[in-house]
Formats: C-alpha cells, structure tokens, sequence
C-alpha cells in the first residue's frame, strides 16, 4: 500500500521550478527507494497526508478623514492586502520511511526559505514561489514561506533511521509532529495587469492561476 506522504494529497505545496533536488519522492528510475536524493529539475512536492488546520487572513485598508467637530469619520478605501494563510499540519510517522519523508519535508522548507549563495550554481537567487493547493478552493496560488516552526518534543516517542548522508550516524524523529508555517501570497505586477479583474475573479475563472 502506498504511504500516503508520496501520494498526492488533497492538501500539498509544491516548487515547481526544479531548482531544487527532489528529496520529497521514492521514486528513483521506477524503483521505490526512499533513501535516495532524486530526480533532479523535477518540481519537489510536499504532501500534507493528514487534514491540516488552515487559517485564511485577508484585509482592506482605509484611510480615515477626520473633521473637527464631528461624530463620525469618514473612510476612502487605499489597498487590499495580499492573502496569508496560516498552516498547522500534524505529521505521525508510522514507519522508518515516514520518518525520512518528515525529516526531508522539514529540510526542504528551511531550503526554500534562503536565497542561493556562493557555492551553488546561480548565486543571489531569491526564495523560489511556491504554489499552494487546498480541497480545491485554493488552486496553484503562489505564496513564500515567511515563519516555519517545528518542536521536537520531550514527552513522546521517536523514531531511528540512518542519516541519508551517513550511514554511521542515526537520526530521531518524533512519532508525532505539527508543522506550523505562515505564508504570504504573491503575483507578478504582469500577470496583476493582464489578468486580474473583480468580475473575472467573481466568476471563478482566475482560481485556477492563484487569485485568491
């Protein structure tokens, strides 16, 4: 039976750019082998395999006009805020793969968040956009991911596995996990002016490029 962290899930964040080594897949020529970095400029997509609790904030700006001498003010709308979301997504692990898969989910978010350096092919990189999907309300929307929290606990169970770079070494992963992270939506002034209208967007037809 396949585990549901390598099966496409009703919730799941994906970099679609292949800069990045696919870490998140047991997949390796047609064969299941988890402990392999993999599948390199292939986009890297990570599963949230149990339903996460996602909280959707968005704002309106208004600037207020005072007048002396009055009881109420008034208002002139300035801005919409880009959407944030809120994700707390429990992670059990069940099996030394699933430990590997929380650990590589774990490092893939802390990558995605540094821009490239010295070393690295294409130095002064920005964080790649990511694309969020979710139950089918939120479709291919394009976000960073600004906070990302992770506890190891002290009052529960953990899991051994190998480190995937050295065999020698042992990794502990705790059999239950919350992955908290914040993220900020994020569209291109191009795509804003050549797409984006409030009719289009009532209508539903701009969900599936990320206008949420």
């Amino acid at each position: 039976m396949a585990s549901p962290y390598y099966t496409k899930q009703p919730v799941y964040l994906e970099e679609p750019s292949g800069r990045y080594q696919n870490i998140l897949t047991n997949t390796v020529d047609g064969m299941d082998n988890p402990n392999v970095y993999a599948r390199k400029n292939t986009p890297t997509r990570l599963n949230f395999p149990f339903t996460p609790t996602i909280s959707v904030i968005q704002s309106a700006n208004y600037s207020s006009y005072d007048v002396t001498h009055s009881n109420f003010q008034q208002r002139a709308f300035d801005s919409h805020t880009n959407m944030e979301l809120n994700i707390t997504a429990p992670m059990i692990v069940r099996s030394e793969e699933e430990a590997l898969y929380v650990y590589n989910a774990a490092l893939f978010i802390r990558s995605v968040m540094k821009m490239t350096w010295l070393k690295d092919d294409e130095p002064g990189m920005p964080p790649p956009i990511l694309r969020f999907n979710s139950h089918g309300i939120y479709e291919n929307v394009p976000c960073m991911i600004r906070d990302f929290t992770w506890n190891l606990d002290s009052d529960i169970d953990y899991v051994e596995i190998p480190d995937p770079k050295n065999s020698k070494k042992i990794i502990r992963i705790p059999v239950q996990n919350m992955f908290v992270l914040s993220l900020s939506t994020t569209y291109s002034p191009k795509s804003v002016r050549e797409n984006f209208s409030v009719k289009d967007y009532l209508a539903g037809n701009l969900k599936d490029q990320g206008y949420v």
